[in-house]
């Protein structure tokens, strides 16, 4: 989007990037041609902000067009005559910014969402009443919109109005403050979004997306990909062995987007999974173990840890932390999580995977998987009673 104004100094040029993810455009001799071939002088709205002069311009001269520097809002306004329009990236509309006038008062728009909600609004507006799935979809986007509309505000409020040159600024649009979301039981939200996630549908599939970049994920059923060998352990072979052919539903958005792979499912923890080319299986590990039956043994496996229970049956790990395997060896956060995992499996089979804010462990089970298992070769199992016996170290 660009301003021109034809001033005592020859025509000035403002430009705003309106694409997403486009960040800083530095001002060259090749934009001023592009852009602004008849201009004395461009200048670049950028993304950051220059304290204490406002968001941060960039400006070349078509005299010295290898010469890009940064200017301020009250140079800018000066040689204009009147401020110049400030837009705040969410409120980025093409049409109102082309609308725009000197002395236009300040408009109120609602802030602009990335990626676009429209699958999650879909969704709900098709649940009947009270479903716990619109729930979960609605709470999702309200949550967005929050985010942004509120951090659009502040970052207004603290780097442009509380800024020195606010007085050659003319702030043009504010986002409107949404209703603050209210809280929703989790376990309304994990329910909600278990029944989209088993959904086989393509607005579903697309909803998963958005629950992953939005940060609902943390209550969808699994999240965190796992690459399994089942040649590697009897574990993981009695694992494998259970996998059932299933429809593509839309928690395997998460093991790829094409149609062509055979979708197998666990029947125990419905987490997705799919064979790779060399043989080993691609899957989710799930968040919480649907067993009542205490652990039994756990064995550190290639790339995975298992969780046998007292009834013999085999589980892959619990784990929310995406990025973060359970490792050991050394001093890491690898290590420290799967003491955790330790510590809470020991306490309850039931409880969910440790995520990076839960409490500390035991420093004996710290110790065990930082330094004592140093130098051991998976896969290798450890007991319950071994496992007691370090924690209360």
């Amino acid at each position: 989007m660009l301003y021109r104004w034809d001033t005592e100094a020859g025509r000035v040029v403002l430009a705003y990037p309106v694409r997403e993810g486009l960040g800083m455009v530095m001002p060259s001799a090749s934009l001023l041609d592009e852009l602004a071939a008849d201009a004395a002088a461009l200048a670049v709205v950028e993304a950051d902000y220059n304290i204490p002069h406002g968001p941060s311009l960039e400006a070349v001269d078509a005299a010295a067009p290898d010469m890009p520097y940064g200017t301020t809002w009250k140079l800018l306004g000066r040689v204009l005559g009147h401020p110049a329009p400030y837009w705040h990236s969410r409120v980025r509309d093409p049409e109102l910014m082309a609308e725009w006038k000197p002395g236009a008062p300040t408009l109120k728009v609602p802030a602009r969402v990335t990626p676009d909600l429209g699958p999650l609004l879909r969704l709900a507006a098709e649940e009947p009443d009270g479903s716990h799935a619109a729930a979960a979809a609605l709470d999702t986007a309200r949550r967005a919109v929050w985010d942004e509309a509120t951090g659009a505000l502040e970052q207004i409020a603290r780097y442009v109005d509380a800024s020195e040159d606010i007085d050659s600024i003319a702030v043009a649009a504010r986002p409107l403050r949404p209703h603050p979301p209210e809280d929703i039981a989790e376990e309304i939200l994990r329910d909600g979004w278990k029944m989209i996630l088993a959904r086989p549908d393509v607005l579903a599939a697309r909803c998963a997306r958005l629950g992953q970049v939005l940060g609902a994920n943390r209550y969808f059923p699994g999240a965190c990909e796992i690459t399994v060998d089942p040649s590697s352990c009897a574990e993981a072979a009695q694992w494998a062995s259970r996998l059932q052919p299933s429809p593509r539903t839309a928690l395997a958005t998460y093991l790829g987007d094409t149609g062509e792979q055979q979708i197998l499912i666990d029947p125990l923890t419905d987490m997705p999974a799919v064979h790779t080319r060399d043989g080993a299986i691609e899957t989710l590990a799930p968040q919480r173990l649907p067993t009542i039956s205490p652990l039994a043994t756990l064995t550190i496996g290639h790339g995975a840890v298992w969780v046998r229970t007292q009834d013999g049956t085999v589980f892959l790990a619990p784990q929310v932390m995406k990025g973060g395997n359970y490792t050991y060896g050394y001093g890491g956060g690898g290590p420290r999580a799967l003491a955790k995992l330790i510590d809470t499996l020991l306490d309850d089979i039931t409880n969910p995977a440790p995520d990076y804010g839960a409490e500390q462990p035991s420093p004996g089970l710290v110790h065990a998987t930082q330094e004592g298992w140093k130098g051991r070769t998976p896969p290798f199992t450890l007991t319950r009673g071994e496992l007691d016996d370090l924690r209360a170290r």
